[in-house]
């Protein structure tokens, strides 16, 4: 088993008087939401920065997974939650065990 996997998915609006999100956008769909306007509010939905971001991280997982080892049976796993904000800077927060 690889030691990263990613799932990519969903997209919410960064505005943060905005709870637009639609979580079922798959990643092979982020192309149609590109530069597109919030249906709520208007503001931008994926910018350039966050694509290209997210494709960068999908890119070193790939090289990642190349260089390091596979997964022992026995190692502990963990999950995070990656969130964008337009700027195509990531959060990482709610790191735990699986």
């Amino acid at each position: 088993m690889d030691q990263l996997k990613i799932n990519v998915g969903g997209i919410k609006c960064d505005n943060k008087e905005c709870d637009f999100n639609d979580m079922s956008v798959k990643f092979e769909e982020y192309t149609e939401w590109l530069n597109k306007p919030c249906p709520k509010c208007g503001s931008n939905l994926l910018t350039q920065q966050d694509y290209d971001a997210i494709k960068t991280m999908i890119d070193i997982v790939g090289i990642v997974n190349e260089v390091v080892p596979e997964v022992k049976e026995d190692e502990q796993l963990y999950k995070m939650s990656v969130d964008f904000h337009g700027d195509g800077k990531a959060t990482f927060s709610d790191i735990k065990p699986i």
